[in-house]
């Protein structure tokens, strides 16, 4: 494919880790990584938007959860909402998105897709009809919740509408970002031609309820990685190489 795509850079990636409060057992890892959608031109389909591919591996039957935060306002329009946009990520801008993803297991094609993703209300607050416990503002952030069996998975993701064709295909032919009316309170620019996001990937053992590392890592079509997530090192190793950089340089000290 001819279309340029801009790589993010991999110090945006962040690991969330999960403590696991019963005595003598080791913390869980979900994954959490983010990325960027962006308008595009491809030389076969033509005008679109590009699709990002997140691979995944669970050791179990597991419920997993793929939870995302990237409309940081209202859909219609800046004006419509005054002061009513969150910057999830910090990077000084306000993007709306519809997000919508596709997942696969195995490779990615329209025989190997499992289930698709829109629109998700799972966090909704009670009594709070606009906010969203996961940050963002509107049910527009897509959310899955499945039992899926132990092996090797892939997700499709990308702007509404992402049908199997597209997620097959590797490009989001015909489809436009939201733009939104009026000035971006942040920016002062009119329109968008990208928007950032966010997904969290959880699993729990389907069994026992134990919670599962993940450790999600962007792959191109084909399957290949195009850049791994970094393991986490849980804390206490980092504890523990602190401590021991400082008993060193007291040794050292001791010795001079």
């Amino acid at each position: 494919m001819s279309y340029t795509k801009t790589k993010f850079s991999s110090t945006r990636k962040t690991m969330l880790a999960l403590a696991v409060s019963l005595a003598g057992s080791s913390a869980a890892q979900a994954a959490v990584v983010t990325g960027t959608i962006r308008a595009a031109t491809d030389a076969t389909y033509g005008a679109g938007t590009t699709i990002d591919y997140w691979a995944f591996d669970l050791s179990a039957d597991a419920n997993i959860v793929i939870d995302v935060r990237a409309n940081e306002g209202y859909s219609n329009g800046w004006g419509s909402h005054p002061n009513a946009y969150v910057d999830l990520n910090g990077d000084g801008e306000i993007t709306l998105a519809d997000t919508q993803f596709r997942l696969y297991q195995d490779t990615v094609s329209i025989d190997t897709e499992i289930t698709s993703a829109d629109d998700g209300s799972s966090y909704t607050p009670p009594g709070d009809s606009n906010g969203w416990a996961d940050g963002t503002l509107m049910s527009r952030d897509s959310y899955l919740s499945t039992a899926l069996g132990a092996g090797h998975y892939i997700i499709a993701f990308g702007d509404y509408k992402l049908d199997s064709n597209d997620g097959a295909q590797g490009f989001n032919s015909g489809d436009t970002i939201t733009a939104a009316t009026g000035i971006n309170p942040f920016t002062g620019a009119t329109g968008q031609d990208h928007f950032d996001y966010q997904l969290t990937f959880l699993a729990s053992d389907f069994t026992t309820g134990d919670s599962l590392n993940v450790n999600a890592f962007q792959v191109n079509l084909n399957g290949d990685p195009i850049d791994p997530a970094p393991v986490p090192v849980p804390g206490a190793v980092w504890l523990f190489g602190s401590v021991l950089a400082g008993y060193l340089g007291s040794a050292k000290r001791k010795s001079a």
